[in-house]
């Protein structure tokens, strides 16, 4: 078992606010957390929603959707400025809901197409194209140094989720730029002249993800392209508008920055400690599944959605009218210390583990989260068989990603 360091600092009541692009909270969103989780949930005037960080709140809000709508789970693109609005136009840029932003009865038609793209079967049949990546990477490392963010992380998922969804794999390098417009359309902290730079360059992905849907229409194939044009689980296939939209958001951005920041956090826990190191090294088929769900737990990949509610209620001591806007945490969640003991460890024995939020649950939980576990289980077993004795290089400390949705390592270095 591991520590972690404590933050260093105080965070009085004036500062339980949240901006997760700038210090404190980029370096280390605890600080936040672990003083929000003291109050019931608050507003925060950065991001204009009250911060729901305690585990029982939490499950309160993903347990009855009824009260609390998904609507706004993530942001709309279209909800920018007016000035970014009409170059979205001016690009025929659609946008319709995210699975993820629907609610019942429209959630489940959309969700059980999607879930095709995920099945125990689709994950099976991916498996060779994981550990050919994987093996590739790692015969192209430099001489006894990587990064394993930029060298292995970063092109082993996009591999994986291009061959998932159906993207050519030569275009993978263009539907990365594509992919970082959509993450920054959707973050409104953003500069407005990012957010017009990469609304500018959506028309030509709208055009691109059209030409493909075309031609899946007329030659399916199996991948999530296919799945969501043709149907699937006794469903029918969708409207174009909506599997563009599926296909650049949650497919392709959830797809992607989670898994690559799950595997690198994970590879982080395994090399800071050597006693998980050499537990992993003696029995990575049983340990590094372990591993995988601790640091989901500790260091949950993707922050949170939001929600709205749609009556009056109380949520942990505060009342909310209808129409309130909720960002739910996870990774606060994950570690409160009333549901998971001394929860900034790594604790590869942790009983509860399984019962983190780093997937979401209910309705909503992530409909990749099999292949994503797959991932990170083929891409470290890899790293440690091939390469058992690397070890953090010399002077390494972790720089964190400035992102409003996302946690993870900017670089990985390593050496053996």
């Amino acid at each position: 078992m591991t520590h972690a360091t404590p933050s260093v600092g105080r965070v009085t009541a004036a500062e339980l606010d949240f901006n997760p692009l700038v210090s404190p909270h980029r370096e280390d969103p605890h600080l936040f957390y672990r003083a929000a989780r003291a109050h019931p949930p608050r507003m925060s005037p950065t991001l204009g929603a009250y911060m729901v960080t305690r585990y029982a709140d939490l499950r309160t809000v993903i347990d009855d959707p009824a009260t609390y709508s998904s609507a706004p789970a993530v942001p709309k693109i279209y909800a920018n400025a007016p000035e970014v609005v009409e170059v979205l136009r001016r690009g025929n840029v659609p946008e319709t809901n995210a699975v993820v932003n629907e609610d019942e009865p429209a959630h489940t038609p959309i969700r059980r197409v999607f879930d095709a793209g995920f099945t125990g079967p689709r994950v099976r049949a991916m498996l060779p194209t994981m550990h050919e990546t994987a093996d590739a990477l790692i015969d192209a490392f430099p001489d006894g140094r990587a990064d394993l963010v930029g060298d292995y992380a970063v092109p082993f998922v996009q591999t994986v989720i291009s061959a998932i969804i159906g993207f050519p794999a030569e275009d993978t390098a263009q539907i990365q730029v594509w992919t970082d417009d959509q993450t920054t359309l959707w973050n409104p902290l953003a500069p407005v002249e990012a957010h017009l730079a990469s609304a500018e360059r959506m028309g030509e992905y709208t055009r691109y993800l059209q030409a493909l849907i075309d031609e899946r229409r007329a030659r399916p194939r199996e991948d999530l392209l296919s799945d969501l044009i043709h149907g699937a689980n006794g469903y029918p296939g969708l409207p174009d508008e909506y599997t563009q939209c599926i296909v650049r958001g949650a497919a392709r951005v959830a797809g992607f920055d989670t898994t690559r920041d799950a595997i690198t956090s994970t590879m982080y826990a395994v090399l800071a400690d050597p006693s998980i190191r050499e537990r992993v090294l003696a029995d990575p088929v049983k340990t590094i599944p372990r591993a995988t769900e601790e640091v989901l737990r500790r260091d949950a990949p993707h922050r949170g959605l939001f929600r709205i509610t749609t009556r009056d209620t109380t949520l942990g001591g505060t009342d909310l009218p209808a129409g309130t806007p909720l960002l739910l945490l996870f990774g606060s969640g994950n570690r409160d210390e009333t549901v998971f003991p001394d929860p900034d460890a790594v604790d590869l024995d942790r009983p509860n583990v399984r019962e983190h939020l780093a997937f979401g649950r209910g309705l909503h939980v992530c409909p990749g989260a099999p292949m994503a576990r797959a991932e990170i289980r083929v891409a470290l077993e890899h790293l440690m068989r091939r390469l058992p004795g690397m070890s953090l290089a010399p002077g390494y400390e972790p720089v964190y990603i400035a992102s409003y949705f996302f946690r993870g390592l900017e670089s990985l270095d390593v050496v053996w």
